[in-house]
């Protein structure tokens, strides 16, 4: 690959990931109630699903699954359950009481559930693996050898993905601080449940 068309390929990359998702705002949600130290189970959450797609359509297995319209509409009926899910759990998730001190993360979750919370939400997608599908051959040369180009390509993605959703993770933490009452809280809360309930929504319909 020339490097005017990586350069191409990364800010391809770079412009999708910074558009909002269900994987930001889960980053994003996750950093204000948990703290960055938590958040980074999410972003790694979805680096590993993002990983696990990428290696599907590259092996064929994403176009076995596309082309069977009941796994597909399987998977993808499941993905949108889930977001609902979420988006019901965060709606009702209860405040803090009103933090004179500042705002006191919560220790109701573990990293590993929500580093597997969000692999769950990464890999329900099915739309992920037509989007590798047809992203990848666009900048891929048929002429060389496949596994070094996938690798440049998929590690690219990951690192862009790693490094956007650490950036919304902080931006999280300095959100929280702003988020001393019960009121901000329960707003904040609920904004997430409506977004995360229009995402499952749209996923069910598309």
């Amino acid at each position: 690959m020339s490097t005017e068309l990586y350069l191409v390929y990364l800010a391809t990359v770079v412009i999708l990931l910074v558009a909002p998702g269900p994987m930001t705002l889960l980053t994003l949600s996750t950093s204000v109630r948990h703290g960055h130290k938590k958040a980074l189970a999410t972003v790694l959450g979805s680096n590993l699903a993002g990983l696990v797609l990428m290696l599907l359509s590259a092996t064929g297995v994403g176009a076995l699954i596309t082309s069977s319209p009941a796994l597909f509409e399987l998977l993808q009926y499941g993905g949108a359950a889930y977001l609902l899910w979420l988006g019901i759990s965060a709606w009702r998730s209860r405040p803090e009481e009103n933090l004179e001190s500042g705002f006191r993360y919560r220790d109701d979750a573990t990293a590993f559930g929500l580093f597997r919370q969000t692999l769950m939400v990464g890999l329900a997608n099915p739309k992920g693996l037509i989007f590798f599908a047809a992203l990848f051959p666009q900048f891929l040369n048929p002429a060389k050898p496949m596994v070094p180009q996938l690798l440049v390509l998929c590690s690219t993605f990951t690192a862009v993905d790693f490094i956007v959703l650490n950036l919304v993770a902080f931006g999280g933490c300095q959100l929280a601080n702003r988020l001393c009452s019960t009121t901000a809280q329960k707003r904040f809360n609920r904004l997430c449940g409506l977004t995360f309930i229009g995402l499952g929504g749209a996923m069910a319909i598309a």
